[in-house]
């Protein structure tokens, strides 16, 4: 067991410090610093040097040691504020180890207070699990609120902080975005009041409008000319990948929305196993896990679409679109567009403004009514659900109506896009379209 030699006392220095040589074998010696009274060092016969404090606690006839670090892993004026500090508790009865473990206490209770925390319980709950919007919504709070407020105790966020959001995300992605942003923020302290969460008081979100530091957000009305139709028809005919030219995945997906206007997320997420291609009357069932309907939903394919399915590759994957052989599904959308656009820029300069893939999806819907097709019917083909009694009594899907008018747009837009660049082929008959 190892002992204490003779203590010796001087002004603490690391130049001091790093004179000191190891105790003899078997002992420590106890070096006290005259600048600061109980404060000191002691070394082993190993050469290790460690900051302590020692004196009586108020009301304790015994004094306390409380060992601070050992140098150099600490400097001299950290172990000198420790040194303060600890001296502080103990003459007021406080022992620094206890006041460690409240300190243990309050970070870990305000962890479990953080408005991550309360995101995590929010995401977590049953309901989530049903939603089909659970994916996208998760990606719109990891994206606009967690790196905001993820690491703030969620009762700390005040009204201001949510203006400040609003205004921030309108100002980076648009009034949409940030009316979104804040309708989840808003859910997601209703949430913790409502289950007792994050010691909230209230919900910071409320009476809040964003309308009211946002500008106006009207509905978007973006129609594509039968010109902007051909020219994204011709922009996708390959795009960059590593280099080399490719149609695939990028390409055939941005065409197969532009001859069927279902929503990018379900194109995206299409698998072999929902097709049926060699039929008769070839459809497509997006089962209704991806529906927004709930329901499966059925979409009849027209010559047009099943001969650019047919053309895919294969791979043993499940997924028809795919960066990585069936595996996972396409992603990545705004690079694909960045692509287009930048072909589109090519072939037309300077290209073409304040287009998204969801106004080809308006496109199709506008010209369905421009070839006769019922609004009833249009409103099927892009996925709408019918509303009030009849979707309660009328079960009838509609299909063959639904294949007519998507037949009819196919036809309008291969009339666009004929006659094609020399360097388009028609697979299915082999020849120039």
């Amino acid at each position: 067991m190892t002992t204490n030699t003779a203590t010796q006392r001087a002004v603490f220095t690391d130049r001091y410090l790093k004179s000191l040589r190891p105790a003899p074998l078997g002992k420590r010696i106890v070096h006290w610093d005259a600048a600061k009274p109980s404060f000191g060092c002691r070394i082993t016969d190993r050469g290790v040097i460690s900051f302590f404090v020692m004196r009586r606690m108020h009301g304790k006839p015994q004094p306390v040691r409380v060992v601070l670090g050992r140098y150099p892993d600490i400097s001299l004026a950290t172990a000198r504020k420790r040194a303060t500090a600890a001296l502080g508790d103990l003459v007021a009865g406080l022992h620094p180890k206890a006041r460690a473990r409240e300190q243990q206490l309050a970070q870990a209770k305000r962890q479990m207070n953080t408005f991550a925390a309360l995101t995590d319980e929010f995401l977590h709950r049953p309901a989530s699990a049903k939603q089909r919007t659970a994916v996208q919504i998760e990606k719109n709070i990891r994206r606009h609120l967690l790196p905001r407020w993820g690491d703030r105790v969620a009762a700390e966020i005040k009204r201001a902080d949510v203006i400040a959001m609003i205004e921030a995300i309108d100002a980076a992605s648009g009034p949409y975005m940030a009316a979104k942003a804040f309708a989840l923020a808003s859910e997601i302290f209703r949430f913790g009041l409502t289950h007792e969460l994050g010691d909230l008081q209230g919900n910071p979100c409320h009476p809040l409008k964003p309308s009211d530091f946002v500008g106006k957000m009207a509905p978007r009305q973006r129609v594509l000319t039968a010109r902007e139709l051909d020219l994204i028809w011709r922009a996708t005919q390959g795009e960059i990948r590593h280099g080399v030219e490719s149609t695939y995945p990028g390409g055939p997906f941005v065409r197969f929305l532009m001859g069927v206007p279902v929503r990018r997320g379900e194109a995206a997420g299409m698998t072999w196993d929902e097709l049926d291609l060699d039929s008769a009357n070839p459809v497509w069932v997006i089962p209704a896990h991806r529906s927004k309907s709930g329901a499966p939903q059925e979409v009849p394919l027209s010559d047009l679409a099943v001969d650019l399915l047919k053309s895919l590759p294969r791979f043993a994957g499940d997924y028809v679109f795919s960066a990585n052989g069936g595996r996972a599904p396409i992603k990545g959308f705004g690079k694909f567009k960045d692509t287009i656009d930048e072909r589109i820029a090519e072939l037309a300069p300077p290209g073409l403004k304040d287009w998204r893939f969801h106004d080809l999806r308006r496109t199709v819907r506008t010209n369905l009514s421009t070839l006769g097709v019922s609004p009833f019917i249009g409103e099927l083909i892009i996925g709408h659900a019918q509303k009030g009694v009849h979707r309660i009594y009328d079960l009838h899907r509609y299909t063959a109506e639904k294949r007519d008018g998507l037949e009819r747009w196919a036809s309008k837009l291969r009339s666009i896009i004929e006659p094609p660049p020399a360097n388009v082929v028609d697979i299915k008959a082999g020849r120039a379209v």
